[in-house]
């Protein structure tokens, strides 16, 4: 939450404080002066075959994972277990790929086998910059910190 002061008419969910003016960001929503309220496309329905996107993960050893999509957005229809072993519940928006396994200082070799099916909300990040067509991938710097900044905003939002 950002506390400042000024007149910014297309705030939204404003609370006044004193003398300064406290807004709280949606990043769902984007505003376009004398245009009607956008919402922003959700990042699931973004993601296509092929494209390697980052997840989040519990695993205290790595700090996101890679995953390269290969079957986007369908719908579990009963609980399901991955071959890694992966409860699934019922009625989960997922989408099944392949992992990447690090290798070295940001570079990532995808693990041909087994699939798997992950939720559609632990995507974080979609790398549309990394050209999955290759096993061995780099994820840049700039890339990497993306991915750490969008991991730290979604911890703070939750």
């Amino acid at each position: 939450m950002h506390s400042i002061t000024g007149n910014f008419p297309y705030c939204e969910n404003e609370d006044f404080t004193g003398k300064s003016r406290r807004v709280t960001m949606i990043p769902e929503t984007v505003r376009i002066p004398d245009q009607p309220v956008v919402e922003a496309e959700p990042l699931k329905n973004l993601v296509s075959e092929g494209q390697v996107v980052a997840l989040f993960t519990d695993d205290e050893l790595c700090e996101y994972y890679l995953m390269k999509v290969t079957h986007p957005l369908p719908c579990s229809t009963k609980v399901t277990e991955d071959q890694w072993g992966a409860v699934i519940p019922q009625n989960t928006e997922v989408f099944t790929g392949l992992y990447y396994e690090k290798v070295g200082e940001n570079r990532y070799s995808l693990i041909r086998s087994p699939y798997a099916i992950v939720p559609a909300a632990s995507m974080l990040y979609i790398c549309a910059q990394i050209d999955s067509s290759k096993d061995t991938i780099k994820v840049p710097e700039y890339l990497h910190t993306s991915i750490l900044e969008c991991m730290n905003m979604s911890k703070d939002a939750r």
